[in-house]
C-alpha cells in the first residue's frame, strides 16, 4: 500500500492542479486502495487560502470510488467554512458532492461504463463537436460534479449510447452542458452516429457564491447575499453609499435608490442657497455589471451527424473512411445596445448561424501510429471542436473592468465561408516518446482560420534510462492564428506569436532521493490589458511527493 503526501506551493492557480490529480489516480491499484494527501496554497476568487486534503482511492471490482475530503485555512489562520455549509438543502448537497472526486463503474472501453464526479477528457464521435472536454479546469478552487456514461453493443445492430453532463450543480444556476451521442451499424459494417451537445445557459457556469445574481468576479461582497456592488471600491456597498463614484457630490440620479421626494429636496437646495452650496450628482459614473437574474439565459447547441466505413479492419491496421456534418442551434438572443447595457452583457450578442462539413475523412491506427485527415468547410459562424478542454473557462467570461459578460458564442466568426484541411498525427516512437500534433488551415475569409496543437511525453521506458528523471511533458496550443492582435496591440499576430488564444507549458518530475520526488508544473496563459498590450501570466506549481 502506498501513501503519497504531496506538498506544493502555488504562486497563482487559475487552472486545475492536474499533476496532483494524475498522481492520485495513478496510485490506485486494482488489488487494494491507495491514499493521497495534499497541502498547499490555493487561489479561490480573490482569496489566498491554505488547503489540506485527504483522498482515498478505493477499487471494488468493477467499481471505483475516490473521495476528496478537504479543509481550507484563511489568511488569518482560521478554518474556512468553504465546502462545509449545511444551512440550506442546496448547501448541504454541495457539501457532500465536494467530497466526491469520482464514482465509476467499469472502464471507458467496456460495454457498460459510467462515472460521476471529475471528468478529465470527453470526446464524442470524431471530435467535430465535443473534443477533449473536461470539467476539472478550475479544480480545486471550483469543483464540478459531472456525469459520463456509455452503453455499447446493444442488440444486433451494435447500438451505442454515450452521454455527458458537465456539472449537476449548474442546474441550480439555470443550466448545464449536456451531450448525447447515438450510433449504430444498421447495414453491415457501415456505422451512423448522431450527436447533440447543448449548453442550456452559457451563464450557468459563472460562480455566484451568495446566490444574489451577481457573479463573484463582479461582486464586491461575494459571501454576503445582502450586499453586492461597490462602484468606487471604498468598502461601502452602493446600497448605503451616498457617493457611488466618489466624486465628492451626493448622488441624486434615478439609480441612487432615494425616493422622489428626497431627490427633489436635495436638488432644490442649490436653488435656495446658491449654486454649488450643496454639490449633487445627477449623472453618476456608475457601472452596470452583469446579473444572472436580469437575463433569460443564453442557450447554445450543435447538432451533428456522421457516417463511417472500415476500409481495413484488422489488429495491425484499422483504416476508416468517414464524413460528418454539424449545424449550429442557437436561440434568438439578438439584443439592442440599450438591452445589452441594461443586462450587463456584450453588445455583440446575436443568433449564431451556420454549419460545418468534414468529408471525406480518413482515420488510421497502425500499431503505434494514429492519424486523421479531413477536408473541412465552415459556413457563416461555425467552428469545430467548440466544446473543448478549456470550455468551462470560455463558456462565459466577465470583463472585470466593465462588469459585462460575454458568452463564447458571441465571439464566433460572423458571416464567413471557409474551406481547407485538418490533420492530426500521433505516435509512440519506439516506446520512448509519446507525441501528437494537429493543424487546421481554412481559407476564404479575410484571414485564414488556423490552429496548432502539440504535445509530447517521455515514456516510462525512456525515463528509466535517464537518471532521476521521473516525468517530462510539454504542450502547446494556439487557436485563431493570424486573426488576433499582436503582442503590442498594433497589428496582426505572427504564426507563433502569443495571443489570448495561446496556452503552453511543461511538467517535469525529478527524484531527489529514494522515495522523494519534486514535480515542477509551469503554465503560461495570456490576457489583453486596457492598453491592448498582451500580458503573460505564469502559473507555477511545485510539489514534493513522498512515497512510503
Amino acid at each position: 500500500m502506498h501513501y503519497i503526501i504531496p506538498h506544493f506551493i502555488a504562486r497563482r492557480i487559475l487552472f486545475p492542479l492536474i499533476a496532483l490529480c494524475t498522481l492520485s489516480i495513478a496510485a490506485a491499484q486494482e488489488t487494494g486502495p491507495a491514499y493521497s494527501g495534499s497541502m498547499g496554497s490555493v487561489t479561490v476568487g480573490d482569496q489566498q487560502l491554505y488547503r489540506l486534503s485527504m483522498r482515498p482511492d478505493i477499487p471494488l471490482g468493477k467499481w471505483g470510488l475516490a473521495l476528496d475530503i478537504e479543509l481550507f485555512i484563511d489568511e488569518e489562520g482560521g478554518f474556512s467554512d468553504r465546502g462545509w455549509k449545511f444551512g440550506t438543502s442546496t448547501e448541504t448537497l454541495n457539501t457532500f458532492l465536494r467530497k466526491l472526486y469520482y464514482l465509476r463503474y467499469g472502464r471507458p472501453n467496456d460495454d457498460l461504463y459510467f462515472k460521476i464526479g471529475a471528468l478529465d477528457e470527453v470526446t464524442l464521435g470524431y471530435g467535430f463537436i465535443m473534443d477533449g472536454y473536461r470539467n476539472t479546469v478550475q479544480y480545486p478552487g471550483i469543483k464540478k460534479t459531472g456525469v459520463q456514461f456509455q452503453l455499447d453493443n446493444l442488440g444486433s445492430q451494435q447500438f451505442k449510447v454515450e452521454g455527458v453532463v458537465n456539472n449537476i450543480q449548474d442546474f441550480q444556476g439555470g443550466g448545464a452542458l449536456l451531450g448525447l451521442r447515438l450510433s449504430a451499424q444498421p447495414v453491415g459494417k457501415l456505422e451512423f452516429g448522431l450527436t447533440y451537445v447543448v449548453d442550456i445557459d452559457q451563464y450557468g457556469g459563472l460562480l455566484d457564491s451568495d446566490d444574489d445574481g451577481f457573479p463573484d468576479d463582479v461582486d464586491a461582497f461575494p459571501g454576503d447575499e445582502d450586499r453586492a456592488l461597490d462602484n468606487d471600491a471604498d468598502g461601502v456597498a452602493d446600497e448605503t453609499d451616498s457617493d457611488d463614484d466618489n466624486d465628492g457630490a451626493i448622488d441624486i440620479d434615478a439609480a441612487s435608490g432615494l425616493s422622489d421626494e428626497i431627490l427633489s429636496r436635495l436638488g432644490g437646495i442649490n436653488a435656495d442657497f446658491g449654486d454649488n452650496a450643496f454639490p449633487v450628482d445627477r449623472d453618476v459614473n456608475r457601472k452596470n455589471p452583469f446579473n444572472k437574474d436580469r437575463v433569460d439565459g443564453d442557450r447554445f447547441g450543435i447538432l451533428g451527424f456522421d457516417a463511417a466505413y472500415p476500409l481495413i479492419d484488422s489488429k495491425k491496421l484499422d483504416l476508416r473512411l468517414y464524413g460528418q456534418v454539424a449545424l449550429l442551434v442557437d436561440d434568438d438572443d439578438q439584443l439592442s445596445a440599450a438591452q445589452a447595457d441594461s443586462q450587463g452583457v456584450t453588445r455583440r450578442n446575436r443568433k449564431a448561424e451556420g454549419f460545418g462539413i468534414a468529408a471525406p475523412g480518413l482515420w488510421l491506427k497502425a500499431g503505434p501510429l494514429t492519424g486523421q485527415i479531413e477536408f473541412r468547410h465552415f459556413q457563416d459562424d461555425f467552428d469545430a471542436g467548440y466544446f473543448d478542454n478549456l470550455y468551462e473557462l470560455d463558456r462565459a467570461r466577465l470583463d472585470v473592468a466593465t462588469g459585462r459578460a460575454t458568452p463564447k458564442d458571441a465571439l464566433l466568426g460572423r458571416d464567413a465561408s471557409q474551406s481547407g484541411v485538418y490533420g492530426r498525427i500521433g505516435a509512440n516512437l519506439g516506446g520512448l516518446l509519446d507525441t501528437a500534433a494537429d493543424y487546421q488551415y481554412l481559407s476564404g475569409a479575410d484571414n485564414p482560420k488556423q490552429q496548432l496543437h502539440a504535445r509530447a511525453n517521455l515514456s516510462k521506458k525512456m525515463l528509466e534510462n535517464v537518471p532521476r528523471l521521473t516525468r517530462a511533458q510539454a504542450y502547446y496550443q494556439k487557436n485563431n492564428i493570424g486573426a488576433r492582435l499582436n503582442e503590442r496591440g498594433n497589428g496582426e499576430d505572427d504564426f507563433l506569436e502569443s495571443t489570448e488564444d495561446t496556452f503552453y507549458g511543461y511538467l517535469v518530475g525529478w527524484e531527489m532521493s529514494s522515495g522523494v520526488s519534486l514535480f515542477w508544473d509551469t503554465r503560461f496563459v495570456f490576457e489583453r490589458g486596457a492598453d491592448l498590450r498582451l500580458q503573460r501570466q505564469k502559473i507555477m506549481t511545485i510539489e514534493t511527493v513522498f512515497t512510503f
